[in-house]
């Protein structure tokens, strides 16, 4: 009887370890390896938020680019990554730190690996620690989006997928946009937006994958068909 209330104790924790990675926003507060030095991210003039979810992608890092990975979560605090893909814009506001930074966060994941991970309530807050097999580790604490990046979260884009057309609506004054590609390279760029909506036309670009950023952040995957 005992066994049987530590099993339900066991299943009840990593439901509720699972629903905290889920519905909470993260960011990174270190890099952790023992053949390097802690690492801790540079700052840089937008708010890096990291998100899980149910839906591909299940994982998706922003620190100035962007990892986008399609996960398994397995029932004991793990997940697999599937795939990923790591955008790779140049980031020209120092002298090589974020790019470098990021960098090591794109290269943590892996295709085919496994991960584990762990989340703790501090009081404040939460952390999130996930850990790889050879004993790296990715620390993130929980995330106040500021009134910017909430704003955000309210711009849509469609349709999507999208063959020569993408309209962008909910834009505050001033806003730049950014189209990027799965290697990283900026494809379309629109800066200094007076209205609400406006589009990009993405009729020459090749079938695939996009990552369009507003302000800086990555705001949805769009598919060129």
């Amino acid at each position: 009887m005992k066994k049987f209330y530590i099993l339900i104790f066991a299943a009840n924790l990593c439901f509720a370890q699972n629903s905290d990675l889920l519905n909470t926003d993260w960011q990174v507060t270190k890099v952790v390896g023992e053949l390097f030095p802690d690492q801790f991210p540079p700052p840089i003039p937008y708010q890096q938020v990291t998100h899980f979810d149910t839906d591909f992608p299940q994982f998706s890092l922003s620190f100035f680019n962007n990892i986008s990975a399609n996960l398994t979560y397995s029932g004991e605090n793990t997940f697999t990554v599937n795939s990923k893909t790591c955008t790779l814009a140049d980031y020209w506001g120092d002298n090589g730190e974020v790019n470098q930074f990021f960098g090591r966060l794109c290269s943590f994941f892996t295709n085919s690996q496994s991960y584990y991970y762990n989340i703790v309530s501090n009081g404040s807050g939460k952390t999130l620690t996930i850990g790889n097999a050879i004993f790296e580790e990715i620390h993130f604490k929980s995330a106040t989006l500021g009134t910017k990046d909430n704003e955000l979260t309210t711009i849509t884009a469609y349709p999507n997928p999208a063959t020569d057309i993408v309209k962008i609506e909910n834009l505050k004054p001033s806003s730049s946009l950014e189209l990027i590609d799965s290697s990283g390279k900026l494809v379309r760029s629109v800066s200094n937006i007076k209205q609400a909506k406006t589009e990009i036309n993405i009729k020459n670009l090749p079938a695939g994958i996009y990552y369009l950023k507003v302000d800086g952040i990555s705001i949805q995957k769009i598919i060129k068909k």
